[in-house]
């Protein structure tokens, strides 16, 4: 999975709780609203005729007990019906109407929300953001790579692409270290020594950066670290003492001035901040291993 999949994945699920966050209240105010139009007619008059009923339950009641004749519970059931009868024509119009029209209003507006939030997003990313800083040189491989009729002019015209966008926004420090990154990729050290002079000097302050910067000099000049890529790697540990690749460039540099003692050291330093069963922290170990082996061996000065 590419770095871009990975990112518009992220940026999808984002997108998608927003929405839910935002369309939930109003939905469920809508289906409310519904719920209280279809009950609120008949609840009125259901309730007035079970008092009704349970008036004449009483009266049966009382007519049992001796409370009362069997005229006076004839004439009070009239009387109650009556009542009934009168009471229950106000509310017939009101029942018999249809019920109001449903507020559509919280569902049109959830719509709205549905269809206009995130194209706006993507829209505004596409003004505001660097959709090419989600690209890395081994992310255009490997979209190169998928079709095999493109190959490397694929990669030669996304880089030319990327080039091109930043000859019109030369201020733009991830753009070059990306192109940079790009040149590496395609051996072109000449061209990657360029583009990461231009990143560094307007991200000076990133030890990763220079640290890339100081790899790319020496691969200009043949491997070599001492001078130019050397001066990058101590600007980069003097930003981030603990910045990896720098550290690493620094041990190799000591080894080439033939300073074991100085290479042990910056290992020493790497190693504490790699985790210990991964790759690069067991190379540093046999580094370190060779390094101590070769000074024991080593005669001493009298």
């Amino acid at each position: 999975m590419t770095v871009m999949t990975l990112f518009w994945l992220l940026a999808a699920a984002l997108t998608a709780v927003t929405m839910a966050v935002l369309l939930t209240p109003l939905l469920r105010r809508a289906r409310t609203h519904q719920f209280d139009t279809r009950i609120q007619g008949p609840t009125a008059r259901s309730q007035m005729v079970r008092w009704y009923h349970d008036q004449l339950r009483e009266l049966d009641a009382d007519l049992r007990a001796g409370t009362i004749d069997a005229a006076g519970h004839a004439h009070a059931r009239a009387e109650l019906g009556q009542r009934l009868l009168d009471d229950t024509a106000d509310t017939a119009d009101s029942a018999t109407t249809p019920p109001a029209r449903p507020d559509r209003r919280p569902v049109v507006l959830a719509a709205l929300l549905l269809a206009a939030l995130p194209t706006s997003a993507v829209l505004l990313y596409q003004h505001l953001g660097k959709p090419a800083a989600l690209w890395m040189p081994g992310d255009m491989l490997t979209a190169a790579r998928s079709d095999h009729t493109g190959g490397d002019a694929q990669i030669e015209s996304m880089v030319n692409s990327l080039a091109q966008r930043l000859r019109d926004t030369p201020d733009d420090a991830p753009g070059w270290a990306l192109l940079a990154r790009s040149y590496s990729t395609m051996e072109r050290p000449a061209d990657a020594v360029a583009a990461y002079a231009k990143a560094v000097a307007l991200a000076p302050d990133v030890a990763s950066l220079r640290a890339d910067y100081a790899d790319a000099l020496a691969t200009a000049q043949g491997g070599a670290l001492a001078g130019a890529p050397m001066e990058q790697v101590r600007l980069a540990l003097k930003s981030d003492p603990d910045e990896p690749k720098a550290l690493a460039l620094a041990a190799s540099a000591a080894v080439e001035r033939g300073d074991v003692a100085e290479a042990i050291a910056q290992w020493e330093h790497l190693y504490q901040l790699l985790p210990p069963e991964s790759s690069g922290a067991k190379q540093i170990a046999a580094n370190l291993a060779a390094a101590r082996a070769g000074q024991q061996k080593a005669p001493r000065r009298k």
